[in-house]
């Protein structure tokens, strides 16, 4: 505190204190403890609410369709009335005195249609028609009525039983569990192919006697992070659809055939979605690793070497240890950012390959609009990353003064 006050002064200080706290209080605190509360709050959506919800839907579109068919038979019937006495249609046409019946001779009915015509036979069912919709309109209306108030009911009984308990938690079905458990063995995937392509990366960036060299390689790494993430994943559907570039590469070289309906499905598979998420966390994998094997001394490496230690036991016994921290930094945040991603699994493939976690927990939030469970299903992969970050401390060896340094 004193050297916050002795570098940048009381009042600075204080505008930076009170920003921290707001940070730390209104955007991380308070929407924690809201989500716990949630999550341990059960709310019953299903069951007997649930279907009666579904049944009063259906009865609301039945009355809808009956409204218009109504509708439609009426201006028919009212089309098919003849015209008022005195008052003549606005077709009518004066006849003329050839065409005038003879005095003293019936003269036939206009407009009129007799019971036994086609025409009556077509009024007649038209109001047939209309008294059976009608019929039909008040037993909707009265389903209605019956199915609103054992709605009401059933939502009463509902609340009645909400409150504190591990429903959310407990209640999650067989699917979204499997679905929960292979979320994180691919996290875990990703996780272990990113440290595969990072750490020969970083080796060679922290290894190299050319500062210029290792600037230009991370420059590179850097460059297409200037693009926005959103824009990348497109990138890498555009590449591996079935009319993308990969396919459209390999139909130059003459494996396939396009134009015969041939081509790879490249996003119908996690295989795609494991390729993206590297490419878009490969950063926060590298980094860690570079900037620890870049405090490791260089003679410790060629002492190595001369004691005549081959190149997989230099890294195992040399490198790999020193560079613990950084590694367990890197695995820490792909497994994290892999586990919680939404845009990569949505975007590539979407319905294509099995779903990922983070889907089940967007769908219960902004789909399903149950937020509790959404929470819960959320405090539960916050709990797993939690678990693997422990297990990274212990696999390594390192705390959190080394992590963090």
């Amino acid at each position: 505190m004193n050297k916050l006050i002795a570098s940048f002064g009381r009042p600075l200080t204080g505008v930076l204190i009170a920003l921290v706290a707001f940070w730390i209080g209104a955007l991380i605190v308070l929407p924690q403890l809201t989500m716990l509360k949630r999550a341990f709050t059960y709310e019953d959506r299903g069951g007997e609410v649930a279907q009666l919800f579904a049944e009063l839907d259906r009865a609301y579109a039945d009355l809808g369709t009956i409204n218009l068919d109504l509708d439609r038979l009426k201006r028919q019937q009212a089309a098919a009335q003849p015209a008022a006495p005195g008052i003549p249609s606005p077709s009518a046409t004066v006849p003329s005195p050839s065409l005038m019946p003879s005095p003293g001779l019936p003269s036939p009915s206009v407009g009129v249609p007799s019971p036994g015509s086609q025409a009556g036979t077509a009024m007649m069912d038209v109001d047939a028609r209309i008294a059976e919709l009608e019929a039909r309109k008040s037993q909707a209306e009265a389903l209605i009525a019956d199915l609103e108030q054992r709605e009401a009911a059933a939502k009463r009984q509902a609340e009645e039983n909400t409150g504190l308990s591990l429903k959310n938690f407990t209640s999650m079905s067989h699917i979204h569990a499997t679905i929960f458990g292979m979320t994180l063995l691919y996290a875990t995937c990703v996780t272990l192919l990113c440290f595969a392509v990072c750490y020969p990366v970083a080796y060679a960036a922290a290894q190299t006697s050319n500062a210029g060299q290792a600037m230009i390689l991370m420059l590179l790494l850097v460059i297409p992070y200037a693009i926005n993430e959103l824009l990348r994943i497109f990138a890498w559907v555009m590449i591996l659809e079935k009319q993308g570039l990969l396919n459209a590469a390999l139909d130059w070289l003459g494996l396939i055939d396009l134009a015969a309906g041939e081509g790879f499905r490249f996003v119908a598979s996690n295989g795609a979605v494991f390729a993206v998420m590297v490419y878009a966390y490969i950063l926060f994998m590298v980094f860690p690793i570079y900037n620890t094997i870049e405090t490791l001394d260089r003679n410790q490496i060629e002492a190595a070497r001369d004691l005549g230690a081959s190149v997989w036991k230099v890294h195992t016994r040399v490198v790999l240890p020193h560079a613990k921290p950084g590694i367990a930094v890197g695995a820490i945040m792909t497994f994290m950012l892999s586990a919680g991603s939404i845009a990569v699994p949505e975007i590539v493939g979407r319905g294509l390959h099995p779903d990922w976690f983070s889907q089940v927990i967007y769908r219960a939030f902004f789909e399903a609009s149950n937020w509790n469970i959404g929470a819960a299903y959320s405090v539960l992969l916050l709990a797993a990353c939690i678990v693997f970050i422990l297990i990274m401390m212990s696999v390594f060896k390192v705390g959190i003064r080394e992590i963090a340094r």
